[in-house]
Formats: C-alpha cells, sequence, structure tokens
C-alpha cells in the first residue's frame, strides 16, 4: 500500500510501501534486466513509479559501498547518494525547493512522463569525510515489465571531464593572451629595431605569429569536438580563399624548396561559409600535400563549382598506400608518428559538422592524390555526411 502523500514544494513525495518494494525487486530478480545492467560499465538502477530504487547494478553499489542491494532498496537516488538536498523537506528526494533545479529529478520525471532523456546534474553528496562535489550526467529510460511501468536510471560522472575542460578554457585563455602581447611587442620591434637587426626581429614576430594560430587551432579543434564551436557564415568568393591559401603556406617552412601553384581553370564562385574555417580545411589539405612532396615538386589546388556547390581541390603527386587510406579520418592515425593525426581528422569535422559539406579523396599512382572538399552555396544546418574514400 503507498504511503500517505506529503506536501511537496516539486516531485509527488508519495512512495510505495515496503511490501511493494519487496514485490517488485523479487519480479525484477527473476528477469534479465539486472543482468544486463551488469554488463553496463557505468551507474544503473531501475526506479519505480514513485522513483524508488527496486534493483541497481553492480557499479551502483560499488559506488555506494554496500555489499547487498536491498540496503539501496525503497531509497529514492538523492538519498542513496546522500545529497545534501536530500533531506531538506519530509518528503525526501525530489520535493524540496532545490530539487526543483535538479537535472536527475528533472530527469526521471521526464522518463515517467514517457520521454527518454539526458540532463545534467550537479550534486553535493555527504561522504562521511567531507562534502564532495560531483558533475553528473544522467539519463531515463520508460520500460514496462508485467504490466508494471518502469524507469532505468543511468548515472555516469563527468566531474573530471568537466573539470578538464574549465582548465583548458583557462589555459588557452591565458596563452593567447601571453602570446598576443609578445604578438604585439615583435611587431613593433620589427617596424623600430636597426637595419642589422630587423631580419632576425621579423624572423621571431612571424614564429611567434605561427605560434598564435597553432594555439588558436587547436582552441577551435577542442571546441569543435565538444559541439561549443561557433560558425561565422558570410558571403565569400573562391578565388580571394585560394589566393590567401596560396600565400600564407608558400612562404611557410613546409614550402621550402616546393611551390604551390593555383589553377588556371577555377571559375569565380560567391557562396556561403565561415572563412576561418574553411582557412584552416585548406590549410590542413595543402599542409598534408607539402608535406608528402618531396624537394623541387610542386603542390597544384584549385576549385570546381555546380549549380549548387563549390569544390576545393589540393593535388600532389605521391600516392598513399590502401593500409594508409583506410584510416585516413580516424582520429590520432597518421604515419608521422606520436602526437599527430589530428590534420586529416580535423579537415572531416569541421567540413561536416559546422560548414555543411563533405570530404573526399582520391589517391593513384597515376594521378597522384587529391583530396576535394565539397560545399553547398548556401549552407543549411550543419550535419554529418558521408565521406568518400
Amino acid at each position: 500500500m503507498a504511503a500517505e502523500p506529503d506536501q511537496t514544494c516539486f516531485a509527488p513525495s508519495q512512495r510505495a510501501g515496503s511490501n511493494e518494494i519487496e514485490q517488485q525487486f523479487s519480479i525484477l530478480s527473476h528477469h534479465a534486466i539486472p543482468v544486463v545492467l551488469n554488463a553496463i560499465p557505468i551507474i544503473a538502477m531501475v526506479l519505480n513509479r514513485h522513483r524508488q530504487v527496486v534493483h541497481g547494478n553492480r557499479k551502483f553499489m560499488d559506488v555506494l559501498g554496500i555489499p547487498d542491494i536491498r540496503e539501496a532498496l525503497g531509497k529514492r537516488p538523492g538519498e542513496a547518494f546522500r545529497c545534501v538536498h536530500a533531506a531538506a523537506h519530509p518528503g525526501g528526494c525530489g520535493t524540496s525547493e532545490f530539487c526543483a533545479h535538479c537535472g536527475a529529478v528533472r530527469s526521471i520525471l521526464l522518463g515517467l512522463a514517457g520521454q527518454d532523456n539526458v540532463q545534467e546534474c550537479n550534486i553535493n553528496r555527504e561522504t562521511g569525510s567531507g562534502i564532495e562535489a560531483l558533475d553528473l550526467r544522467v539519463s531515463s529510460a520508460a520500460i514496462t515489465l508485467n504490466t508494471e511501468g518502469y524507469l532505468i536510471f543511468s548515472i555516469h560522472d563527468v566531474s573530471h571531464e568537466k573539470r578538464r575542460r574549465t582548465l583548458e578554457r583557462l589555459f588557452f585563455h591565458d596563452m593567447l593572451n601571453t602570446v598576443g602581447g609578445i604578438q604585439g611587442l615583435m611587431e613593433f620591434m620589427v617596424e623600430e629595431a636597426p637595419e642589422a637587426l630587423r631580419a632576425d626581429a621579423n624572423l621571431i614576430y612571424r614564429a611567434v605569429s605561427q605560434l598564435t594560430d597553432e594555439i588558436s587551432y587547436q582552441k577551435q579543434l577542442l571546441a569543435a569536438e565538444t559541439n561549443e564551436l561557433e560558425t561565422n557564415i558570410t558571403p565569400l568568393r573562391s578565388g580571394d580563399i585560394l589566393e590567401l591559401v596560396e600565400a600564407t603556406f608558400q612562404s611557410g617552412e613546409q614550402a621550402r624548396d616546393k611551390r604551390i601553384e593555383c589553377s588556371d581553370n577555377c571559375r569565380e564562385t560567391i557562396f556561403h561559409s565561415d572563412p576561418v574555417l574553411l582557412r584552416r580545411v585548406l590549410g590542413n589539405m595543402v599542409k598534408n600535400a607539402l608535406e608528402a612532396t618531396i624537394p623541387g615538386g610542386r603542390v597544384h589546388m584549385g576549385c570546381t563549382a555546380g549549380p549548387d556547390w563549390v569544390e576545393f581541390w589540393v593535388q600532389n603527386a605521391g600516392e598513399i598506400p590502401r593500409s594508409v587510406q583506410l584510416r585516413i579520418f580516424n582520429r590520432s592515425f597518421s604515419t608521422k608518428g606520436l602526437g599527430r593525426g589530428l590534420g586529416t581528422y580535423s579537415i572531416k569535422l569541421l567540413t561536416e559538422r559546422y560548414l555543411g559539406g563533405r570530404v573526399g579523396f582520391t589517391s593513384t599512382r597515376q594521378e597522384g592524390t587529391v583530396f576535394r572538399v565539397r560545399l553547398p552555396l548556401e549552407p543549411r544546418v550543419a550535419g554529418t555526411a558521408s565521406v568518400e574514400g
């Protein structure tokens, strides 16, 4: 028999009685659900319609420090985890004014309403040795067993991930401020340095500018991977983009004793895209082509256009082995050693997720290697597209 409801500031406070909890636990114990939950490497539990625990996996018990799941039966998640607000209201977890802002409670209520969902949750829990702050990603999915409705509620601790992202943001912010200051100082030094030192000052200035650009690129790539990157779509001319990329890399270290040549057959095309991200994409294509080109060799680049698309291509004479072609866009895969492998990966990531285009390449002994990026003239909502290889 369900307990009498108490007043609540948010979620219903009514609970199932101990007999009902025991019956639900018995039914679930003879089902495959506990076996499946034990195979999941994150915290998972089964809740009844009153948000009470009626089963849980080994990970759940390990985190709670209990040898038997029965010790958690009948509790709500906040009570089981000793949330500091679980006892703030007589109705328990989910019923206080603090709970109205809890992602876990919101997730459970949505799940009970039939909406599978994922939410973020911040919780302060009592550990016995002090308060522990956790950042959690929680999810709820409704199931029905013997006409009775239940909820699979899972918890993934993302505290380390959140802290790392905060530290990364601070790192990039401070580094760009510091290096930007040095860059500005060196720009002044180039103008004011004596003639005998001007060449050296200019060399240092270019090196600092390149360092600033590399830090900005890593910041953009990290934001792209975490879906935090914002695009700035503006009208562009295909010829201007090619000229800028050519000028940027022709004087770089990778192009020493090599040539970058733009095709004479490029049709001038007006299209809309993010100029910074597109320069990153084409720049990586050119850098990869230069690294695969022998001294005295050439890298060709150009563009073609269709009725609703523009395609940029970069070609070098080398052939990529088939075993490498099969992994070319994998993150951290590289033939250049440890710490590499983000170039082609970022080409695919930025193009397909943020520029609304698609990436492809061909590599043969006769024609060499050609990487292509095809973009819509008018980008729609960013989404993934297939990669042609």
